[in-house]
């Protein structure tokens, strides 16, 4: 089923015990572009190819917001606002690692959800262009860099589709997804 749109783009702060804060709504989202890396091997043996093998590196995460005020901008690059409201960009910031999440709507109804677990943006690059004869919307583009958690787990994406309740769905955005464990086994 086809997509056809962006929605609901969320961060939520990884903890040093390996859980996440609650996720924050980010400005309404423009576009994500994300790329993951692999690494490709392939063994020739015999004058052929007979196995081919491949590592997922990092994963390359790109996001356009409509606009990035103070609090989300502090909340992506860990800095602060002074006193006095104003961010004095430093070179011992050190932006957080975060889970990065968000739903595509569905042509017939539902969405599909993406959460990408570990990741870090750097400041957003900026284009400013003077107004001429015609306006033109200047909105920032941040780049940033995921990685799997140490667990080996980098993405879940669960499709929702039409108004069939689905529990995982319906919470999706209060929490980074978190599988439910499975039922202990009984004896008989």
């Amino acid at each position: 089923m086809p997509t056809i749109g962006l929605r609901d783009m969320h961060f939520a702060k990884f903890k040093d015990d390996g859980t996440y804060e609650t996720p924050v709504k980010l400005s309404e989202a423009i576009s994500a572009t994300v790329t993951p890396n692999y690494t490709v091997t392939t063994l020739y043996a015999d004058d052929r190819a007979v196995n081919v093998a491949s590592a997922l590196g990092d994963i390359d995460v790109q996001i356009n917001p409509k606009d990035l005020p103070a609090d989300e901008y502090d909340l992506l690059m860990g800095t602060t606002k002074n006193t006095d409201g104003v961010i004095e960009d430093s070179v011992d910031d050190v932006a957080p690692y975060g889970a990065l999440l968000f739903r595509l709507p569905f042509e017939q109804g539902g969405f599909r959800y993406y959460c990408y677990y570990k990741g870090k943006f750097q400041p957003p690059a900026l284009t400013h262009n003077t107004r001429g004869g015609s306006t033109e919307f200047q909105t920032p583009t941040i780049s940033g860099k995921f990685m799997p958690r140490d667990d080996g787990k980098w993405r879940a994406h669960l499709d929702a589709p039409g108004k069939v309740e689905n529990p995982i769905a319906d919470t999706w955005f209060d929490s980074v997804y978190k599988p439910t464990p499975p039922a202990p086994e009984t004896t008989p």
